[in-house]
């Protein structure tokens, strides 16, 4: 009855223990999957504005080779699969799945989902069933022999030789042999157990070993995560400077401005902040490229790009768009300041001196600017850069050198036609 009472006691204890365990296995789940999911979607903030596909094919298809995540998928803000590696399992017990949004300054570029592999955890806690099961069995043979040898008066000296000797291995790792030579059932008892205890001393001293070893690994993976982490985050700064950056003058390129015009055009919009956009082009430059060669045509256009860089303000964006074409995109400057800022830039560059082998070369530039206001937000939102290039191109048709605003030249072809 004893044993019936205790077999069925620790088969209660080890079922709340194993679901006790299952719920601490999943909350692991759920708390790394967290982790990762939100330091992957950092990690593709930059491929994801970028448009740098590879970049993230190749990503995913890193994190899903790890034994923790089986499937990755990232989705544009649009739902359009931007790109996905592994193998998606419809089974909640077998993959849980996290998602979290990829932000850059707080705008959705797209969101990132993740499928965490539990079906391994909870093998593992389904093995430890018959581990539990095997425990079980043996502390009951255990109180069985206890039980039927308690019953004669030979029990109280090995008893008592097992309880010093188990006493003494208390502080220790490994468990004094039991000294009795008897050749009864105890005798074979204390035999087997020394064996047992032998072989288990050996065991613990090999999982010791393991566990060290494993802890060292551990820390040299950590380590190499830490340091692969730093890599792609500078590469992902790479990229990301290689995708807007002009390779010849280190200006931006006409990517970046587009992506830049627009947000301008959207606060504008938003908040009726004026934004100005200066387009200025180096007059007769195939000139310089035919009489000096390209080679001495990219110096004066290096040259030109390092006097626009100095003599921009700090708010202001320049890119160059095309050849001999650049963009200057006013942050909150009204017409009168672009005016002054772009007349500025014209006399500076007709000043300036460039050494070309033993010739001195100057240039002139020509500039077209367009005003986007609160109140001519409806008319001029949409065409910004039409209306600084028509303008551009009117100083270019009246003699170069010059600087036309996108409302005088209105002003006057009326004013011609009148």
């Amino acid at each position: 009855m004893l044993v019936l009472v205790i077999l069925t006691t620790l088969s209660i204890n080890s079922w709340f223990t194993l679901n006790e365990e299952k719920q601490r296995i999943m909350k692991q789940i759920d708390s790394r999957g967290s982790d990762i999911s939100r330091f992957v979607s950092k990690s593709l903030t930059y491929s994801v504005v970028g448009y740098d596909y590879h970049t993230i094919d190749l990503l995913l298809k890193e994190i899903t080779l790890t034994e923790e995540v089986d499937y990755a998928k990232v989705i544009g803000t649009k739902g359009k699969t931007i790109s996905q590696a592994g193998t998606f399992v419809d089974d909640e017990k077998r993959m849980r799945l996290f998602s979290h949004d990829i932000v850059l300054d707080s705008d959705k570029l797209g969101e990132l989902t993740l499928g965490l592999n539990a079906d391994y955890s909870l093998q593992h806690i389904d093995s430890q069933k018959y581990t539990y099961l095997q425990r079980e069995l043996f502390i009951t043979l255990i109180i069985v022999i206890g039980e039927f040898i308690a019953l004669s008066f030979i029990i109280i000296r090995p008893v008592t030789i097992i309880s010093e000797t188990l006493t003494r291995s208390k502080a220790s790792h490994i468990i004094e042999p039991i000294q009795i030579n008897s050749n009864d059932e105890f005798g074979q008892l204390a035999q087997q157990f020394n064996e047992l205890n032998q072989e288990l001393n050996e065991a613990n001293h090999e999982l010791l070993n393991r566990v060290d070893f494993a802890d060292k690994q551990l820390k040299r993976n950590i380590t190499d995560l830490k340091k692969q982490k730093e890599e792609l985050k500078e590469l992902n700064e790479q990229f990301l400077q290689l995708s807007i950056t002009d390779s010849l003058t280190g200006l931006y390129n006409r990517r970046y401005f587009e992506e830049q015009l627009e947000k301008e055009v959207n606060l504008t919009q938003r908040h009726g902040d004026t934004v100005s956009l200066i387009i200025l082009d180096i007059d007769h430059f195939k000139n310089v490229n035919d009489t000096y060669g390209h080679a001495h045509g990219d110096t004066v256009l290096k040259k030109i790009s390092e006097l626009l860089l100095n003599s921009i303000r700090k708010t202001d964006i320049v890119c160059r768009i095309g050849g001999e074409e650049f963009a200057i995109i006013c942050k909150r400057t009204d017409k009168p300041t672009t005016i002054e800022l772009a007349e500025k830039l014209r006399k500076t560059i007709h000043s300036l001196i460039i050494k070309i082998d033993e010739y001195n070369v100057s240039v002139t530039t020509s500039a077209g600017i367009a005003t986007l206001t609160k109140s001519n937000f409806d008319n001029y939102a949409d065409h910004l850069y039409r209306f600084a290039d028509a303008a551009l191109y009117y100083s270019k048709e009246n003699g170069r050198n010059a600087v036309t605003h996108y409302d005088e030249m209105t002003s006057k072809k009326e004013a011609s036609k009148a």
